[in-house]
């Protein structure tokens, strides 16, 4: 997290020099879009936050998003990511940072994956023969449904990822301020970017 949050500057300093390509329409569509994904990944994290806080490292963890995916609070960053791509009228830029996003959390998940191996054994091997890492699947088997789990939250948990989600939301403040700056000619765009 600590590489995306350094990494984040010099990934959107182009963002500043560039104005979408595409026409107003287009713009306000993948604008909105983007917002969509961004609520998407504030609900997404808060509800993966809801089956593994307070449980991580402690117990394995295969029921809500986790059963879909292993790593839920990566994808559902990742598309945070892609969202605010969007939210500046760029395809290129959103697939940048999902791509980058992807890469990182893949490491981290790697890495991850040792610690689980060590702590969980088997359990955790027969959870990853049937879990995809990162991009969900949507469709199970029945055999292959977990057993249901009571939800036991952290509230602190919950409330420290809602926080961090929140983030996501400046990017609709950096969009709109970055509009204004360059509606006053503060700001001059170089290039376009679609």
């Amino acid at each position: 997290m600590r590489l995306l949050w350094l990494a984040a500057p010099f990934v959107l300093a182009p963002v500043l020099l560039a104005e979408s390509a595409w026409p107003q329409d287009g713009r306000e569509a993948l604008e909105f879009l983007g917002t969509v994904l961004i609520l998407i990944c504030i609900g997404g994290r808060c509800w993966a936050s809801l089956y593994v806080g307070g449980r991580k490292n402690r117990e394995l963890v295969i029921a809500g998003p986790y059963a879909y995916t292993r790593n839920p609070l990566y994808f559902f960053s990742a598309l945070g990511l892609a969202g605010v791509g969007l939210t500046f009228g760029s395809l290129t830029v959103s697939a940048f940072l999902f791509a980058f996003t992807y890469l990182v959390f893949s490491y981290v998940a790697t890495r991850e994956a040792i610690v689980l191996d060590t702590i969980f054994g088997e359990a955790y091997w027969r959870y990853c023969r049937s879990v995809p890492a990162f991009f969900p699947r949507l469709r199970r088997n029945d055999d292959e449904a977990p057993q249901p789990s009571p939800v036991m939250f952290d509230p602190a948990t919950l409330r420290r990822t809602a926080i961090d989600s929140s983030y996501f939301l400046v990017a609709l403040l950096a969009v709109e301020l970055l509009d204004w700056l360059r509606s006053a000619k503060l700001v001059t765009p170089m290039f376009q970017l679609f």
